[in-house]
């Protein structure tokens, strides 16, 4: 715009001054001004270009500012490979009442407080390392109030409760040839198949007292499972090389091992669907060593089976666990076995309201002095479940527990009242 305000000037003062100037003058301010022109024409070819890259480099900001983050890259190509999730459990409400027999006092009626609080805290990371590679690690804070009743003791809660941290499994999982997969660290044995693969989880609050011990089979080492599919047919199979794990003898036998002799396990669940229904049959068998020379025997067995029709699932197993040669406080030795039973039937009337009751029977040796007692629980537990979401489950249970130890003097009768809350995220 202002060259055009130069040249305008500059032609009104050559009109003005035409008559005036010699014609010398006039053919001087000619050349004068198509200089000027040439130059005009150049500055605005000149502007026109830096106008034109401006307008590029802007549009290249926009598209800078349009692009993620190298955190958010990074962020997300994380988040791709890696799952973080968890399972938070607490009450809303607990108590236990009933009558107690022990070497102290006979047929004392007790009952602990009523009372709120958090059972445990799981966290799950599980990352991808490449197409076949992958780890598992989940921590557990657990709190303890030693609330649950047992044998021996009184119905009570503690005023302190202690936080544990512990590692309940780690492992790494390697993809096989033949659909074959292998994990080894930390990990749940199938010994019982409703306890290794945390199935009673979304089903009970507190687990029932005695089976617990029973059917709990923790360990480190390998686990290699594949899967026959057949038509209307499926072959699960799982075989472990495992450090073993004794109830009361080396708790710390999960992480290491007392002796050279490793425990193997086999399990197996057979799956069958007609009719609109699934049959599974279960079956296990272990055999190791467990003491520190690794020169006792420890078997273990159990068979079971689960049924499904719609809303209708029942499910039970029967388990039988041996030692040979445990220690009595007194001095001597002497061979122990754990073995039991439980029946639970299930009805899902509806994806929010579902209903079960299960009973177990359960006989667990038990240290004594100059021969091995054996402790029988007998336990009977109705659940009635709320989903709030499909993953957060709201949990009314009530249980009944009758408890003797032969051969002495304690019992233990009680009913036990629970609003729990499970939620996986």
């Amino acid at each position: 715009m202002k060259y055009m305000v130069v040249l305008t000037f500059v032609c009104a003062l050559l009109f003005i001054c035409t008559g005036i100037a010699s014609s010398q003058d006039v053919s001087d301010l000619k050349k004068q001004l198509e200089q000027l022109q040439k130059q005009i024409e150049a500055l605005e070819k000149k502007q026109e270009e830096q106008t034109k890259e401006a307008e590029k480099v802007s549009e290249s900001v926009e598209e800078i500012k349009q692009q993620p983050s190298a955190y958010e890259v990074v962020s997300e190509a994380l988040g791709k490979q890696t799952v973080v999730g968890g399972h938070f459990k607490f009450f809303l409400a607990d108590q236990s009442r009933g009558d107690v027999t022990t070497s102290t006092f006979d047929d004392d009626s007790q009952h602990n407080s009523f009372s709120a609080g958090l059972s445990d805290v799981w966290l799950y990371f599980n990352k991808n390392l490449n197409d076949w590679l992958q780890i598992t690690v989940a921590p557990q804070l657990r709190v303890d109030a030693e609330a649950t009743p047992v044998l021996g003791s009184e119905i009570t809660r503690s005023g302190d409760a202690d936080v544990d941290v512990d590692i309940d499994w780690a492992y790494l999982t390697v993809r096989l040839p033949w659909e074959t997969e292998l994990k080894a660290g930390a990990i749940y044995p199938y010994f019982s198949e409703e306890y290794a693969s945390r199935i009673w989880w979304d089903e009970q609050y507190n687990a029932n007292n005695g089976l617990i011990t029973l059917e709990a089979m923790k360990s480190t080492g390998v686990e290699l499972y594949r899967n026959f599919d057949f038509e209307n047919f499926s072959l699960p199979v799982w075989l472990y090389l495992l450090n073993g794990e004794d109830r009361g003898i080396n708790q710390d036998k999960r992480y290491t091992d007392n002796n050279s002799a490793k425990n193997g396990l086999v399990h197996v669940a057979p799956e069958f669907f007609a009719y609109g229904s699934r049959f599974k049959l279960l079956g296990s068998f272990g055999y190791g060593r467990w003491d520190n020379d690794g020169d006792n025997d420890a078997i273990q067995w159990a068979g079971g089976g689960d049924w499904t029709y719609r809303g209708f699932s029942l499910r039970g197993e029967y388990m039988y666990r041996w030692r040979e040669d445990l220690p009595l406080t007194g001095g001597g030795t002497e061979n122990g076995e754990d073995k039991g039973w439980y029946l639970r039937g299930m009805y899902t009337f509806n994806p929010q309201w579902r209903v079960l009751l299960k009973y177990s029977d359960v006989d667990l040796w038990a240290t004594a002095e100059d021969d091995l007692a054996t402790d029988n629980y007998k336990v009977i537990s109705g659940v009635l479940n709320y989903f709030l979401a499909e993953s957060s489950i709201l949990m009314l249970q009530v249980n009944y527990t009758d408890a003797d130890r032969d051969g002495g003097p304690d019992e233990l009768d009680y009913w036990r009242y629970t609003l729990g809350w499970r939620t996986t995220f």
